[in-house]
């Protein structure tokens, strides 16, 4: 797998944990979906914060990348606060929502206007990293940006 499917794979994700949480029954699923969420997106969030768009400013253009950036900012703001609302369920359902609306903005921008020239242009001896190494390496941060997030207003 490369780089691009990684990210692409890691969208679906995303939207099947958003539905999953939709389709919750009882507030323990939700709030276990509500980490799910969090995990998935951090992890995403830091694969392309550390290793694509460094690459992808050169390719891609610095106006798409910074826009991308801007996003993330959002999604992180959003994640720390629906972490932070795990025990006000109307209120953690709520930010979900915000989220899955954002995260679908940025996924359906990044595959439009970011992926298919990063991918064109852009090999793992540039990134640095395999793929797998990538993940690794970004499994091993997750958990310490999700502290962050859940404990600080960004």
């Amino acid at each position: 797998m490369d780089v691009i499917d990684l990210l692409i794979q890691q969208h679906r994700e995303a939207d099947a944990l958003f539905e999953a949480f939709r389709n919750a029954q009882d507030d323990a699923s939700k709030k276990e979906l509500c980490i799910q969420i969090a995990e998935a997106l951090t992890l995403h969030a830091t694969i392309e914060e550390r290793w694509i768009y460094p690459v992808a400013r050169r390719v891609v253009g610095e106006d798409k990348i910074e826009h991308s950036v801007e996003e993330h900012g959002e999604m992180k703001q959003l994640i720390g606060d629906m972490l932070r609302m795990r025990n006000d369920l109307n209120g953690m359902a709520g930010k979900v929502s915000e989220l899955e609306r954002v995260v679908k903005e940025h996924v359906a921008d990044e595959e439009k206007n970011v992926l298919p020239q990063f991918g064109q242009k852009v090999t793992e001896k540039e990134i640095g990293m395999s793929c797998n190494d990538i993940v690794r390496t970004a499994s091993a941060v997750r958990r310490e940006e999700m502290s962050k997030l859940e404990g600080a207003n960004i």
